[in-house]
């Protein structure tokens, strides 16, 4: 029976950097367990973005999963944070935006959507907890499903993808609200998986700009699951907001490559190859293996990315415990696996 040896990766949760004004992983909490209380988030109506508690007989409340997602050049994590009918509606504050852009992006990987279009699983509100100022839905197609955006109250023009989404998929949302100044002129964009390293698409995957507007101060988020009908399931993760593009990615350089990034998985030693899931990408690193009697086994120089790595080794025939050694930019990480 092959096992995994593995060490639990953070990233940093919240980073202010430039433009960027939010960011959370969700991946410094503790999985298992409700959103509800970790970090600043919270179902509590008397808190910015709370909306409550989920309502039901048989409530799923929005936990924190230990279930990765990752999108290239955006960012990657190893929590995320579950998306189900009959959760919480549980949100935090984030530093005011007053005029101009708000770029909001998250990966979102659902797994079913039901037909109900008056049911938005997330929202930014301006000011108040009541007052929304955008919504995001997602509705079924066959084996897929549609995502959409709405301006405002409740009931406004819902717009829809042209192109189905896959379901157990990461995909990329990014959506720009841009505040103009009129009551009835502001504009929705959402991109929907860019080439993110490219910059902002000259065209959106959606535009919506009916409705009044309600914004002027947008402030606070939530995650607004406390209903049944319409809402979808599966999960959601890396959560930032920037006032530019290119700050919402997710800063791997700030992560200092220690016990903390790296985790490394054992399972497939025996058919020569080792499984590195890192958040910083790293170049010309040596990667070193030893029996657990210090005789070097392996010894090479690797470059991996911020995300799940397959590296060939030699193949490690002989049941026991080994020692990875892993270098690079004058820091080493070490970590004793398990070969069956």
């Amino acid at each position: 029976m092959k096992s995994k040896c593995i060490l639990l990766a953070l990233l940093v949760t919240s980073i202010t950097q430039a433009q960027n004004i939010f960011q959370d992983s969700f991946s410094a909490y503790n999985s298992g367990v409700d959103l509800n209380s970790q970090g600043t988030w919270s179902n509590n109506s008397s808190n910015p973005g709370g909306l409550g508690p989920a309502i039901g007989v048989f409530p799923n409340n929005a936990d924190v999963l230990a279930t990765p997602v990752a999108y290239a050049d955006y960012g990657s994590s190893v929590n995320s944070v579950k998306i189900s009918p009959d959760s919480d509606g549980c949100g935090t504050a984030f530093p005011a935006v007053t005029s101009g852009n708000l770029y909001v992006g998250f990966v979102l990987n659902l797994t079913n959507a039901q037909a109900n279009n008056n049911s938005d699983f997330f929202r930014i509100m301006s000011g108040g907890n009541f007052n929304t100022t955008f919504r995001v839905y997602a509705t079924p197609a066959p084996g897929a499903f549609f995502l959409g955006v709405s301006k405002g109250a409740n009931g406004n023009q819902i717009n829809f993808t042209s192109n189905a989404l896959s379901y157990a998929q990461d995909h990329l949302i990014i959506i720009k609200y841009t505040q103009g100044s009129g009551n009835n002129d502001d504009l929705i964009s959402v991109f929907v998986d860019p080439d993110f390293a490219m910059g902002e698409p000259s065209t959106a995957t959606i535009t919506n700009n009916i409705g009044l507007d309600q914004a002027g101060n947008l402030d606070r988020l939530c995650f607004r699951q406390n209903w049944t009908n319409g809402m979808p399931t599966g999960h959601a993760g890396l959560l930032s907001l920037a006032l530019t593009w290119s700050d919402l990615a997710f800063s791997l350089s700030n992560v200092t490559f220690d016990s903390n990034s790296v985790l490394v998985s054992s399972e497939n030693a025996k058919d020569g190859e080792l499984t590195i899931l890192s958040n910083v990408a790293l170049n010309n690193a040596s990667l070193k293996i030893f029996s657990i009697n210090g005789v070097a086994i392996e010894n090479k120089t690797i470059s991996i990315n911020a995300s799940s790595n397959v590296i060939a080794i030699n193949p490690i025939q002989a049941t026991g415990y080994y020692i990875i050694e892993l270098t690079a930019n004058g820091k080493r990480f070490t970590q004793k696996i398990k070969v069956n």
